[in-house]
């Protein structure tokens, strides 16, 4: 009998200590990036270096690569830019620029080098977001009087208007198996999270808090949504999954965290506080329930 309290006892502790361990936060403290000033994270494929805006040499924003663990930050444009994406091989960067006198999309060597402009509308395009094959790039554009995501060829062409509501819908983040993309709109009344299929169709909102969500970021499995809310009281990072349902709060600093950007191997997520990069580890929710369930059971068989 002593001995099976005393099982019972133990077992109460374990699955307390199990159920404590399980809802453990999923982020880590966030570790400063720059120093001298950077917007607009963007991870290289590979997961090493992070490509971000900053006017720290003067003369207006324009295109750098650092360390993703920090370091040395080398310049990448000197005629300008500001929201950028790299292509899955790694060899280019593609970001928005007014260097023409206009707000149009350019690439430009992922080392530096002569920059390439791949958009002349008159219309503003911006928000770069390269797909996940490398033969396109999504953006957002007001080429037809209103601000909607379109597709064009990653080596230039014709552009494919993919959202036509005639609300605003901005900064487009491609899932990652190509076949969606994740953009913010404020088609409902106010600012949420929407997708849509990459070749148009029906968009299906994702966020629904009376708050302003923005700026998505696809996970690489495919399963969540970063983005950009001030749904606290106070500007963000939150993950919600990428069919809807609970938001998860990522950052509770006073300051304005915004931009969110996922790293390629989805361990951490990129962005930007009160005008520097952070990046912030993260371990997202896990199979662990059936493991931890089965080692309950397993005790008492």
């Amino acid at each position: 009998m002593h001995r099976l309290v005393s099982q019972i006892v133990v077992s109460g502790l374990l699955i307390a200590s199990l159920l404590i361990w399980q809802s453990s936060p999923l982020w880590a403290s966030p570790t400063q990036i720059t120093t001298a000033g950077g917007i607009f994270p963007s991870w290289s494929p590979e997961g090493t270096k992070i490509a971000f805006s900053s006017t720290r040499a003067g003369g207006g924003y324009n295109i750098w690569v650092i360390p993703a663990t920090g370091g040395t930050a080398t310049q990448i444009t000197t005629d300008g830019g500001l929201s950028s994406s790299w292509s899955p091989d790694g060899s280019t960067i593609a970001y928005e620029s007014v260097s023409s006198g206009n707000y149009d999309l350019w690439v430009i060597p992922a080392t530096g080098g002569t920059a390439t402009q791949i958009t002349t509308d008159s219309g503003f395009d911006q928000a770069p977001s390269w797909s996940p094959d490398g033969t396109q790039i999504a953006f957002n554009s007001s080429r037809n009087g209103n601000s909607d995501i379109w597709v064009m060829p990653a080596s230039g062409g014709t552009a494919t208007q993919v959202t036509t509501d005639p609300a605003s819908d901005f900064c487009p983040s491609w899932s990652p198996d190509g076949t969606q993309i994740a953009f913010y709109s404020d088609r409902s009344g106010n600012y949420d999270i929407w997708v849509i299929p990459a070749a148009g169709g029906t968009a299906t909102q994702i966020t629904t808090d009376q708050a302003w969500d923005w700026w998505p970021s696809w996970s690489p499995d495919g399963t969540q949504i970063a983005f950009a809310s001030s749904r606290s009281g106070n500007w963000d990072i939150w993950v919600i999954p990428a069919t809807g349902g609970t938001a998860t709060q990522i950052t509770t600093d006073p300051a304005w965290d915004d931009d969110p950007a996922w790293s390629p191997d989805g361990s951490q997520i990129a962005f930007d506080s009160d005008g520097e990069i952070w990046v912030t580890c993260f371990s997202g929710p896990s199979s662990t329930e059936e493991s931890t369930w089965g080692r309950i059971k397993s005790m008492f068989r």
